[in-house]
């Protein structure tokens, strides 16, 4: 394998046993140039049969470019992603949840736009919505609009030394934190919409923009600390 790697994708997983396996072959299965891209998996502490799913990955059909990191104990997604993040050696950053899934160009495209636009921090694509098979529901399309991608931090290509410079996540936040992250990055970074439906979002739920009471709590918490940070 080259040393420099030019994309990493980053899968956290808690207890997602029935999708895990999906999410990975997703990103195994890329269009990217071989070798020039990996794929590090973090799983935060899950109790069920996911670290054994994963670990059946584990040299697996020659997959070299596959790395794991098992979590002793569940400490958050916020910590989960930035233990991804120091993992990852590419100088672009895809994070995929553990239940979702992606295209197979979606590494390909998301990447183009950082490299052919230096003037452009990250980039985030539209969704289709995967509900619960359970449920009886179809599959659709959902714009990714600047308020649902606060709200979920999903279908996003970042570039590292900028997720760096940040510092990443904040672990203190249990929920919210993508929409934390995304607030800090704004402020110094510019943001290009890709009108293209490349990522794989699982709802369990009925509506893709439902929050609770207590989110929306913590959404304004998160920006009247912003506020109080603006230089004056």
């Amino acid at each position: 394998m080259p040393k420099q790697i030019k994309a990493s994708i980053i899968v956290t997983c808690y207890n997602k046993e029935r999708y895990i396996s999906r999410a990975i072959n997703s990103c195994i299965n890329q269009s990217f140039p071989e070798g020039q891209f990996e794929v590090v998996v973090v799983d935060d502490g899950s109790t069920d049969g996911s670290r054994e799913a994963i670990t059946l990955y584990h040299g697996f059909g020659g997959y070299h470019f596959i790395r794991t990191n098992f979590l002793r104990r569940n400490m958050g997604a916020a910590h989960a992603s930035n233990v991804g993040m120091r993992m990852a050696r590419g100088q672009y950053l895809v994070f995929v949840d553990g239940d979702d899934y992606i295209h197979k160009d979606f590494l390909k495209v998301m990447t183009e736009v950082l490299e052919w636009n230096p003037e452009i921090g990250f980039v985030y694509c539209d969704l289709i919505i995967v509900p619960d098979p359970a449920r009886g529901q179809y599959r659709r399309l959902a714009l990714n609009t600047l308020g649902r991608l606060l709200n979920h931090g999903a279908a996003v290509a970042y570039r590292k030394q900028y997720l760096e410079a940040l510092g990443g996540w904040d672990e203190s936040l249990r929920n919210c934190y993508d929409y934390d992250l995304l607030l800090r990055y704004r402020k110094k970074y510019r943001g290009y919409h890709l009108r293209l439906p490349y990522y794989r979002y699982f709802k369990a739920g009925s509506v893709l923009s439902t929050r609770s009471a207590e989110r929306r709590q913590l959404q304004r918490m998160i920006r009247a600390r912003h506020a109080k940070k603006r230089p004056h």
